[in-house]
């Protein structure tokens, strides 16, 4: 008997693995179930190692060719061919999971077998006769010829997944560039018509409580550097003495402008925290009443502060301001606008 064998094919519970579309063949409805790239290798190494226990280890380096994988990666890839082959999920009759050793695909189910085997037209009764022996005879041969094949797609899907990976960070480290780019764009964008701000400490060390700081924006013309310390020379000092009376500090940040004068004090105590901000118009046109407005405010702020070190354990020591601020430290903002007329 001549026998021409085309190729082999391996059958599981009446469902053909399909290597060149990485899927499944309902032998008699001809229903197609696809598989994922990993559970279709997965099934091949089973189909491989039919009637062998591979441990979790074995099918991770297998499989995923050591690619760290989450816990439950393997079981759901099980799961997901039980559920394509039809497989009883408690009885687990084809797939079975062995107990702190792994899983074992029955080889009972594995049905090989050689596609296209044509007896010659020359061959006589006798021959023919014997084709059913043939055909037994040619099953180890069908099971080897599946596995080299079931292997060359192994080899192409690690390959395909490998390009898919490299793809991957190829385009992503692309799309990281093209992002960084995007950004550093947009931010060179939104800043090309703003002037930046610089903020420079003044009169160092000259008060023990107060620290100064000018706010200058590069590039305004709008912007006018004035001798703010110097104006309120004399009633920083004073500040600064009612400061450390009350063990507390404070900052000032200041700019001004051709008309205005925008002055922000934040006062801090170890229990408190408070901040005002005013806009004072006109401010250079007497020194005096500027001196007295800020030294007025400072002190209401001061005086609204809470007295952390009236009692031994910090709290306020007055009762009527420590329910008014709920009995916690806070920050506040005011705005005070003061418009001295021009003379």
């Amino acid at each position: 008997m001549v026998v021409h064998l085309m190729s082999s094919h391996c059958v599981i519970n009446h469902w053909l693995i399909d290597i060149a579309s990485g899927s499944l063949i309902h032998q008699k409805t001809g229903e197609q179930r696809r598989l994922g790239e990993y559970q279709f290798k997965l099934l091949l190494v089973l189909v491989e190692h039919a009637g062998q226990i591979l441990t979790r280890g074995e099918l991770n380096t297998l499989v995923w060719e050591r690619r760290v994988i989450g816990n439950n990666s393997l079981p759901n890839a099980v799961h997901a061919l039980r559920w394509a082959l039809e497989d009883d999920g408690k009885q687990q009759r084809i797939i079975k999971t062995i107990p702190k050793k792994g899983y074992i695909l029955e080889a009972e189910f594995c049905e090989f077998g050689i596609d296209g085997q044509h007896p010659d037209n020359k061959m006589s009764e006798h021959t023919l006769s014997s084709g059913t022996e043939d055909a037994f005879a040619t099953r180890p041969y069908a099971r080897e010829e599946w596995q080299r094949a079931s292997q060359r797609e192994s080899l192409r899907l690690t390959e395909q997944m490998k390009d898919k990976r490299q793809h991957f960070w190829r385009w992503m480290c692309l799309g990281q560039a093209i992002l960084l780019v995007l950004v550093a764009g947009f931010l060179s964008l939104s800043h090309s018509g703003k002037n930046p701000d610089r903020l420079t400490e003044q009169q160092l060390q000259l008060y023990s409580q107060i620290r100064l700081f000018s706010l200058n924006r590069l590039n305004d013309a709008q912007m006018i550097s004035e001798d703010i310390p110097g104006m309120l020379n004399a009633t920083l000092f004073a500040l600064n003495d009612l400061l450390i009376a009350r063990h507390m500090t404070m900052q000032v940040f200041y700019s001004t402008t051709s008309s205005t004068l925008k002055y922000t004090l934040v006062v801090s105590s170890p229990c408190d925290h408070r901040q005002l901000a005013m806009n004072i118009t006109q401010f250079r046109s007497n020194a005096a009443q500027l001196n007295t407005l800020i030294y007025r405010e400072t002190e209401r702020k001061i005086n609204e502060m809470a007295n952390c070190i009236d009692r031994p354990d910090g709290s306020d020591a007055d009762p009527h301001r420590s329910d008014a601020n709920n009995g916690s430290a806070h920050s506040q903002t005011e705005s005070v606008r003061v418009i001295q007329p021009e003379r």
